[in-house]
């Protein structure tokens, strides 16, 4: 039995408040302590804890000077497929709008700080490490690493930069940065600058993790534009067993990075783009190509991606089965706001919230 379980039996058992550090594995305890409810904190910047701290189920956020990672008590998720809902309003006002991954991730940064104000988390230290984890492409964390230990196990972590781009003007109009361990997408922060951006931006995305086999989103502290998208509430102890039953059997699920092109947003909703499409990362526009610079031809280092996006493709298209059944899932409509009628984007038939 390991400590976790052990202490999980204790809490149920005594009915004792949480105590945070119980949740701390012992590899950890030297390098981060326990705050303030649900934080943390810790003053070693450096990739490989980070990475750690994303594969044992807390959110790396900061203050100045040092790293905050939180556990919530209750995480807000959304259960993939069919757990995932768009309005009919942002679905057809997607149409305007692409979707690229990896693409500007500065830009991305300024626009989350600048929506969010001075006091926005992104400090420059934090970026530095979130850029180091985006550029290595993944980066392996040990699981339990200890001195007695006979086997060794690895959990990839992979960060990305998303963005939506305006398809008549080219200007970047949204955008978010999250990363992945297993089957799990985690978004960290965003921002909108149009006017629906943002949601296209949620729903685009959401729609890229039912399609390439993710079974979870994970969007952090409650809100309501979340419960939007039919999101629920996890227990904390729910979620750290699912991080640790996915971390490493799961590990090989990974976005596409596309090229400057991209995807059209309302394709992306309406699952009209094939598997091999969403690999190559590269949906031919018919209007603007968006690009980060003035070029709209697709660079060297673009067709290296695609030819790795090809190969994942073969890795990976399994996934899309329990994703994709004739375009079709049930819906999961847990925890949804209350007095809107939504619509899956896996079954046509409207459901009435909760």
């Amino acid at each position: 039995m390991t400590n976790r379980e052990r202490h999980e039996i204790e809490d149920d058992e005594q009915g004792v408040e949480e105590n945070l550090e119980r949740w701390i594995p012992d590899y950890l305890k030297q390098f981060i302590i326990p705050y303030h409810d649900e934080f943390c904190y810790a003053r070693i910047y450096h990739y490989r804890l980070v990475a750690a701290l994303m594969m044992e189920g807390f959110l790396p956020i900061a203050a100045e000077g040092v790293i905050l990672p939180k556990l919530h008590h209750k995480r807000c998720v959304v259960s993939l497929p069919g757990g995932l809902h768009v309005s009919k309003s942002i679905r057809k006002k997607s149409k305007k709008f692409r979707l690229t991954t990896n693409q500007s991730f500065d830009r991305v940064v300024e626009g989350c700080r600048r929506q969010h104000g001075p006091r926005c988390w992104l400090y420059p230290k934090l970026v530095r490490v979130f850029k180091q984890i985006l550029d290595a492409g993944e980066v392996n964390s040990i699981v339990n690493p200890c001195v007695t230990m006979t086997k060794i196990e690895e959990a990839p972590v992979r960060l990305y930069s998303i963005e939506v781009w305006n398809d008549e003007t080219g200007e970047l109009v949204a955008g978010e940065l999250g990363y992945t361990v297993g089957s799990i997408y985690t978004s960290l922060t965003g921002f909108s600058a149009q006017d629906s951006a943002g949601s296209v931006q949620l729903a685009g995305l959401g729609c890229l993790l039912c399609n390439i086999g993710f079974s979870l989103w994970d969007l952090g502290m409650d809100m309501d534009y979340k419960q939007s998208l039919g999101s629920h509430l996890m227990d904390r102890k729910d979620f750290v067993a699912h991080i640790a039953n996915v971390r490493v059997t799961q590990g090989h699920n990974k976005l596409p990075i596309t090229n400057c092109n991209g995807y059209n947003c309302k394709n992306l909703i309406d699952q009209k783009l094939s598997m091999e499409t969403l690999f190559s990362g590269n949906e031919q526009s018919q209007t603007t190509v968006i690009s980060a610079g003035n070029s709209s031809k697709v660079s060297n280092a673009d067709t290296d991606r695609q030819r790795g996006n090809n190969r994942d493709l073969k890795q990976l298209k399994h996934n899309s089965t329990m994703a994709v059944h004739h375009g079709r899932c049930t819906p999961d409509n847990q925890n949804a706001s209350p007095q809107k009628k939504r619509r899956s984007i896996f079954n046509k038939q409207k459901v009435v919230a909760r």
